[in-house]
């Protein structure tokens, strides 16, 4: 009798928390129709998408499904990657604090999407995107364990659309394939979503993750798991052309002074293999590059900037 209150505890607790853990699946299938980025999901092929829902909070507990629930949905052609998010609410304003890229996660009302193309639960991008239809992007290393694991400072292209309704807003996303690395021979890749409700203070995800982590953890991500055959992952070519000028003249001098300088220059990225890239450069401009934050470093740990140039 004394061995009966543990195995029954634990049989509970595997209950409970059963739900949405790792190893969590969502199946995608090629699109069989044209998808328009209009924030209505009438197309058939979004009717019959597999539908990631029934999502758990996060913030500020962890134990409970989210009061507003978001469901997200995905599917592909030849040349994009679709996801779709239905993000049910009531008429009240949502908190958008801009509209610039790269926005403050947690300042704005949004919805990401994390995902490891290598099915390592270690490497992979995000894409958030607000209620207002501001975008941000970024690559998760290291698991998505800690927040330097974020990098936002990698920008590529990629559209969408979000349409604010009574009681939801939808938001419609298209990546190219061509716009990250990925292998073609993965059936599977590592996937998750999660969404901060602002106004409410509430934070979100597909997979149940305890509050003490990030909700881009691959460590409580699920699978994606492709039905239909990946598109063939081609060669990634990236070239960043710049033109720089100036003019000087000197009227305090007789005869006057003037000179011109003109420079130009490229950087060029290609992608050899999934995990090596062949970077080029002439001339190199780091002018426009934005300077590091000022940070206050009050423990006895070195703080690493991350790397804003192009080439590097």
């Amino acid at each position: 009798m004394k061995r009966s209150f543990p195995i029954l505890f634990i049989f509970l607790c595997s209950w409970v928390y059963g739900q949405n853990l790792p190893g969590t699946k969502l199946s995608i299938k090629k699109a069989q129709d044209e998808i328009v980025l209009d924030g209505k999901l009438e197309e058939e092929s979004w009717k019959q998408a597999d539908v990631a829902d029934n999502w758990y909070q996060n913030f500020p507990v962890d134990s409970l499904p989210s009061p507003f629930q978001t469901e997200a949905r995905m599917t592909f052609n030849d040349e994009f990657l679709y996801v779709a998010f239905i993000c049910y609410d009531d008429d009240s304003p949502d908190v958008v604090s801009t509209l610039r890229r790269d926005f403050d996660y947690s300042l704005n009302d949004n919805v990401s999407f994390i995902f490891g193309p290598y099915n390592d639960r270690l490497n992979g991008y995000f894409f958030n995107v607000t209620a207002a239809g501001a975008k941000r992007d970024g690559t998760v290393s290291s698991g998505g364990n800690g927040e330097n694991a974020f990098n936002i400072y990698w920008d590529n292209k990629w559209f969408t659309k979000v349409v604010r309704y009574e009681d939801r807003w939808i938001a419609e996303i298209a990546i190219p394939f061509k716009s990250f690395r990925y292998k073609s021979d993965v059936k599977e890749w590592n996937v998750t979503f999660d969404r901060l409700d602002k106004k409410r203070n509430i934070k979100s995800a597909w997979v149940r993750t305890p509050r003490q982590f990030y909700t881009g953890t691959f460590a409580f991500a699920g699978q994606l798991v492709w039905e239909d055959p990946i598109p063939k992952a081609g060669t990634n070519i990236s070239v960043i052309p710049y033109v720089a000028g100036g003019s000087f003249q000197d009227k305090e001098v007789d005869p006057e002074q003037s000179s011109t300088d003109l420079q130009a220059g490229f950087d060029a990225k290609v992608g050899i293999t999934p995990s090596m890239n062949l970077d080029l450069t002439v001339n190199p401009d780091f002018s426009q590059i934005e300077v590091d934050e000022q940070i206050l470093n009050l423990t006895r740990f070195e703080f690493q900037f991350p790397e804003r140039r192009q080439f590097f």
